[in-house]
């Protein structure tokens, strides 16, 4: 941050500070992995439209991330992500909107036998946006060449709607009916020259806690409500070049218990996931990122399974 600017930065200094101690304490958790460089600075008026191809197995479900313990359910999606960049008050703003369309099939075990089910359709839209609170300008793109970074911390806010395909006739669907808001705290250590630098190294960490609607449709009861919920994202990322990157990613995610009907079902999870990630330029105007994680420690009431993301990322102006 330069000194012209730092007098009227001490505000989002002071919020950034309060805001990290909140998500640092001991909340439950909410599985959120949005990428490596997703909320990476970009030029003023830079538009990413980006297609998510996902597939996953495991024992969650597809928007919520409820885990089933012995269940298996296998979630194919295609996810729309469309994203641009403006100016507020001299900081970066900027706003996203995502929608998910796929198939999940899933087996859960229970006393009376398995239950075979199957859901297509839309999943649960989301609308939110990063507000650049201290080393995050929004810049012109000749600027932006020059501007040589250091730390950056924006102000995640996200709301995830009930568009998705749901029956309360079965324990999985794609959509969770229910609404969600989520808050996080992206934070960007930056190493090289610029962020077009060919040998660039990043440090990112995404804090995030997610605060849930009740179901009162859910399978086999009346109301569910789930806890606030905590989830801590990193990508440790390296240039190769001006067409190629690769990531070290980790994901830990804890907490989330649910209440049915009034009555606690400690079920609280606790799982870490580790993963790699590799993009290629493919194009002056797209590039193709490729990502596997898996989980690789986990509670008994945990998340288990793998998935496995390719994404075709486009920037136009």
């Amino acid at each position: 941050m330069t000194g012209a600017r730092g007098e009227g930065a001490w505000w989002r200094i002071i919020a950034a500070v309060v805001f990290a101690a909140l998500l640092a304490a001991p909340m439950h958790a909410r599985a959120q992995d949005d990428g490596p460089k997703v909320y990476q600075l970009a030029p003023l008026g830079a538009k990413n439209l980006t297609g998510f191809a996902v597939a996953k197995r495991s024992n969650e479900t597809p928007e919520s991330g409820d885990v089933i313990v012995g269940s298996k359910i296998d979630t194919d999606i295609v996810v729309v992500r469309y994203a641009q960049t403006f100016s507020l008050g001299g900081e970066q703003l900027n706003p996203f909107i995502i929608l998910p369309v796929g198939h999940v099939r899933s087996t859960v075990h229970s006393p009376e036998g398995d239950v075979v089910s199957e859901s297509s359709g839309f999943g649960d839209a989301q609308i939110g946006g990063v507000l650049g609170l201290f080393g995050a300008p929004a810049l012109a793109p000749a600027a932006f060449a020059e501007f040589r970074p250091l730390i950056s911390t924006g102000l995640l806010a996200r709301v995830f709607f009930p568009t998705g395909a749901y029956s309360a006739d079965q324990p999985v669907n794609l959509g969770s009916n229910r609404y969600s808001f989520q808050l996080g705290l992206p934070i960007g250590l930056i190493f090289g020259q610029s962020y077009l630098d060919p040998a660039l190294t990043t440090l990112e960490l995404l804090p995030t806690v997610t605060f849930y609607d009740a179901n009162t449709r859910p399978f086999g009861a009346g109301r569910v409500t789930k806890a606030p919920q905590f989830a801590l994202e990193s990508h440790l990322t390296r240039n190769f070049g001006p067409s190629a990157w690769v990531s070290g990613d980790i994901l830990y995610r804890q907490g989330g218990e649910t209440t049915t009907d009034g009555q606690a079902d400690h079920n609280p999870i606790r799982g870490l996931s580790a993963g790699l990630s590799g993009a290629l330029k493919l194009a002056p105007n797209a590039s193709v990122i490729l990502t596997y994680e898996q989980v690789v420690a986990r509670s008994d009431q945990g998340p288990d399974g793998w998935f496995f993301r390719t994404a075709l990322v486009v920037p136009f102006r």
